[in-house]
């Protein structure tokens, strides 16, 4: 009998060891995924903020409202030009100036695709926003292009509407008074992706 009650006391100590390794597998196999998925959180919500920062830096370097000679065409004369040539230096001056702007809205696009597959389609629609300020200038640099090229007819006509052109292309575009409309869009932007991805850049 004193066999039997050890043999059973064996069984029941197999099982309950059994079931511990059990139960701290499942405990660890928990853990190692929740380390993955934190880690995998981290590393796309530090990309996605570092393409953030980029996209926000060429777009303040765009709208430095100095232009310095060597960004003009070679051979452009300033006391020798039509409506036409002026036209196509400005042209010149805002491709050169966009270039870096499209690597960056590409590469924060990408990021941003990625942080939508692991999270949902609100980081999408978070960054859309600064996506829509690159927008913004580049339809006013061609707006300006197109002024020039008409002799400033087309300003002309809506001085108001010439003047938000040109403080969007300008950063401090007139001077105290102005306000910088799209600076604060793009700030406000900035602000909200970071909001948006400050929990994921935790790590324990």
């Amino acid at each position: 009998m004193a066999v039997e009650y050890i043999t059973a006391f064996k069984d029941v100590c197999l099982s309950i060891a059994a079931i511990t390794t059990a139960f701290v597998a499942i405990s660890g196999l928990k853990s190692w995924r929740k380390e993955l998925r934190g880690k995998a959180d981290f590393e796309v919500a530090r990309g996605l903020i570092r393409a953030t920062y980029k996209l926000r830096d060429e777009l303040t370097y765009s709208r430095s409202p100095f232009t310095s000679a060597n960004e003009f065409p070679e051979g452009y004369d300033p006391l020798n030009k039509t409506p036409e040539k002026e036209a196509e230096a400005w042209a010149y001056i805002f491709t050169n100036r966009w270039k870096p702007i499209s690597d960056a809205v590409q590469e924060f696009e990408a990021q941003t695709l990625e942080a939508e597959a692991l999270w949902s389609k609100s980081i999408k629609d978070i960054a859309f926003e600064l996506r829509r300020c690159s927008r913004t200038l580049r339809v006013a640099m061609e707006a300006m292009v197109s002024n020039t090229a008409s002799d400033n007819e087309d300003f002309k006509s809506d001085s108001e509407f010439g003047e938000k052109i040109k403080s969007e292309i300008w950063q401090g575009w007139g001077g105290s008074k102005g306000n910088d409309e799209l600076g604060d869009k793009i700030l406000t932007a900035v602000e909200n992706i970071e909001k948006e991805l400050r929990p994921h850049l935790k790590r324990n």
